[in-house]
């Protein structure tokens, strides 16, 4: 059984936060060193109940989030991982069929994403994308969402360069990645 997997933090501005004083990045990269360490992580699920594990340790009140993407086998797993509930899920089968479902799982600030896709019957035929479409159809996403936030009577709570990472059953790269610049 072949296992790729991948954790991000689904917003921005959750990478600023902090969780006993340090950062919500060196924590992932104490986990993923904590894991190295370890034994073998055998299912998306299993990173996933790991990834709560390790941060429920810090008790924290706020709430974080993560998503969790791989492959078991060759089927696609999406977990959301929610520290504050408790909690993590499969949020791409289908509960009363059990099929796998494609589609979009959106975290953070979501009301704009919710609204454009309030009327399924404009979305795209989710299974039928091939992976190009995918990426643009989700950097589009975002791209939206921060343009949409500079025209609402709030506070823009997405924005800057964004991230994509390709998840397959061959393995997870990231296509656009921040980079750190010395000014």
């Amino acid at each position: 059984m072949s296992l790729i997997v991948a954790v991000f933090v689904p917003t921005g501005i959750v990478l600023s936060a902090h969780v006993n004083n340090l950062l919500i990045a060196h924590h992932i990269e104490a986990f993923k060193s904590q894991l190295t360490k370890s034994s073998t992580v055998s299912t998306t699920s299993d990173l996933a109940a790991r990834l709560l594990k390790y941060f429920q340790q810090f008790h924290s009140v706020q709430t974080l989030g993560f998503v969790v993407v791989g492959y078991d086998g060759s089927e696609p797993w999406v977990m959301g991982v929610d520290v504050k509930k408790n909690e993590v899920k499969r949020v791409n089968r289908n509960l009363q069929s059990g099929e796998v479902e494609y589609g979009v799982h959106a975290g953070g600030d979501t009301s704009i994403v919710g609204r454009l896709l309030s009327q399924p019957v404009f979305n795209p035929p989710f299974p039928l994308l091939n992976l190009q479409d995918a990426v643009d159809f989700s950097r589009h996403l975002i791209r939206t969402t921060i343009d949409q936030m500079r025209f609402e009577p709030r506070f823009a709570t997405v924005g800057g360069p964004i991230d994509t990472l390709l998840a397959t059953s061959d393995g997870a790269r990231f296509l656009a990645h921040k980079s750190l610049t010395a000014s």
